[in-house]
């Protein structure tokens, strides 16, 4: 119920701030929405603000504008290239070199550094490049390019032409350098242009050269990240920049400190957003594997027994639940049998204490962002289910789908009627409209003894189901719960509900019969709160369908039990507009 209150809320909203805002206001409301988790509502809002382009060019560019810096701060890249793709030739060149800027950064993000540059050369060679405001920008995202093909001394030449011709001091710009000059090895370079900046990225940089300098040892450097990151507030992004430097103390150091290193930074919400301290999940993986082999030789056990290995991973797992992950990790990936990896799969989700958000961000990046497992149906069915319910909880319903594909097994522990649920909404809310409406048929057709709490359940899925408009497979399904013998309250429910669908078809004489029914399901004369908004909803179908006369004899009858007075002057104006329509006629 809740997701259809939301999708009223959301069309209210949209008539009420839209209509009634300036564009500044619209747009500053924008960038908030925005910021508090929500582009997608955003950039819908957007689509129905935005002014046509041959309507008032200025007003359209500085909504593409927030389109665009949408599209970049979410990281949806593809869909910021189609955009800028399909922008007219003869905008502005302002606003089309802005749009290159953005053209150019997705291509670097999306690992396509060649038609970065490609892009790049286009807007630097270009006449009047030199005078345009993003001229800089560019040059510097040339240099980015060459990192990103690993052409270091490439990267380090176009740093030394940049600074000839700019007076930049910048921090992003000073960090750049820092990069470039490490990643050439120039380790002192770095330390000296960093020394002045005061900023954490600057420090960890900084600290990092000096690492590779040896003027921090590996002990030294690893027990400052965990005094560092023991402490309150943290910057964005800062966590996990400290756990990869542990990473790289932890390369001179044992494996297990290896996999200490890299849990910790795979469990941090947000990562580094130094490129130098951007690490792919699967380093991890990797970790596992060494520790759990270092652990095999030392207790002599055999490749290929993984009865042995299964028992020593449950044997340590209160104890030293990361040698145990390790192990479990291990016959996840390197046995063949299916059972003892499902096992292995369970054995790991084990040693979690409990599943807080700390631990479902490491799941989510070891099993729904790595090369690993980047096809699902490698991942163990016994760590597939409890991802599934996971990216629920997180509300990724594109990576429960993900997850969801192919599971057809009812897993252990859980009931039929559990699992079809589970998955018939998942595939609805992916997408996948017809699959997820088969198996609520199955459930349904399956469903003999109904009680208030599972009808309920089932409910919340029809909903759904009416929420992405699957009005008539809705109607099939709430008419199969009706032929069932289930409390009147709920019955009472499900004819306003069906009453809805038949609206949403535009079916609106069906509608104002089921509302009035669900109305009058108590007594013929019920007035109580549900029965007068059943009511209400029967006259505005009554209305739509040209039976005004019926439609005003309840809103009548409505007045005259309503004491509320805005409740009474809503329906006085819906009698008024009944006299004006058909006096106009």
């Amino acid at each position: 119920m809740h997701m259809r209150f939301a999708r009223i809320i959301l069309l209210l909203g949209l008539a009420g701030v839209l209509g009634i805002s300036s564009a500044d206001e619209r747009l500053d409301l924008l960038k908030h929405i925005s910021a508090a988790g929500a582009p997608n509502l955003t950039l819908k809002m957007l689509d129905q603000a935005q002014p046509k382009i041959d309507e008032d060019l200025y007003e359209w560019i500085l909504w593409e504008q927030e389109r665009l810096a949408i599209l970049a701060q979410w990281q949806q890249w593809d869909q910021l290239l189609v955009r800028i793709e399909g922008l007219p030739d003869d905008i502005p060149t302002q606003f089309k070199r802005q749009a290159a800027t953005y053209q150019a950064r997705a291509f670097l993000q999306l690992g396509q550094t060649r038609t970065a540059r490609e892009v790049l050369r286009q807007q630097l060679w270009q006449s009047g490049a030199i005078e345009s405001g993003e001229y800089e920008t560019w040059r510097r995202l040339v240099v980015e390019s060459y990192l990103g093909d690993g052409r270091i001394e490439d990267a380090r030449v176009a740093l030394l032409r940049f600074d000839q011709d700019f007076d930049s001091d910048d921090l992003d710009w000073v960090l750049l350098r820092a990069r470039v000059l490490i990643e050439a090895e120039r380790y002192e370079q770095a330390v000296l242009i960093l020394q002045d900046h005061k900023t954490w990225q600057a420090e960890l940089t900084s600290l990092y050269a000096r690492f590779k300098l040896d003027r921090i040892d590996k002990a030294e450097l690893w027990q400052q990240v965990k005094k560092r990151s023991a402490g309150d507030n943290l910057a964005v992004g800062e966590s996990a920049t400290l756990w990869a430097l542990a990473y790289h103390a932890a390369q001179q150091m044992a494996p297990v400190d290896r996999v200490v290193a890299l849990e910790s930074l795979f469990r941090s919400s947000q990562p580094s957003p130094l490129q130098l301290f951007q690490m792919p999940v699967d380093l991890l993986w990797q970790a596992y594997l060494e520790y759990a082999e270092l652990v095999g030789n030392r207790s002599e056990l055999l490749l290929g027994d993984d009865a042995k290995w299964l028992e020593l991973a449950d044997k340590v797992s209160k104890v030293t639940p990361v040698k145990a992950r390790s192990l479990f990790a291990m016959l996840m990936l390197r046995s063949e049998d299916s059972q003892v990896a499902n096992q292995a799969a369970s054995g790991y989700m084990q040693t979690f204490a409990e599943i807080d958000e700390a631990e479902r961000i490491l799941l989510g990046n070891l099993f729904n962002r790595s090369e690993t497992f980047s096809v699902a149906r490698k991942i163990p069915a016994g760590i597939r289910y409890q991802l599934v319910d996971l990216a629920l909880k997180s509300a990724d319903i594109e990576e429960a789908t993900r997850l969801m594909s192919g599971l057809n097994t009812i897993p252990e522990g859980t009931s039929g009627f559990d699992w079809q649920l589970r998955q018939s909404r998942v595939l609805i809310l992916g997408g996948r409209y017809e699959e997820g409406n088969q198996v609520l048929q199955n459930l349904i057709g399956e469903y003999r003894e109904p009680n208030v709490e599972a009808t309920d359940r089932i409910l919340q899925v029809l909903f759904d189901m009416q929420t992405v408009d699957m009005h008539a497979q809705a109607i099939t399904h709430f008419s199969q719960l009706l032929r069932l013998e289930i409390e009147p309250k709920q019955r009472r429910e499900i004819l306003y509900w069906i009453a809805d669908s038949y609206r949403g078809l535009g079916k609106h004489d069906q509608a104002a019969l089921l509302y009035l029914q669900s109305a009058m399901l108590p007594a013929p004369d019920a007035m109580d709160p549900w029965a007068q908004t059943a009511r209400y909803h029967a006259a505005e179908s009554l209305q739509s369908t040209g039976l005004v006369d019926d439609a005003r004899r309840i809103y009548l009858d409505l007045l005259a039990v309503t004491e509320d007075a805005a409740r009474r002057s809503v329906l006085n104006h819906k009698i008024q507009q009944l006299w004006l329509n058909q006096g106009s006629q």
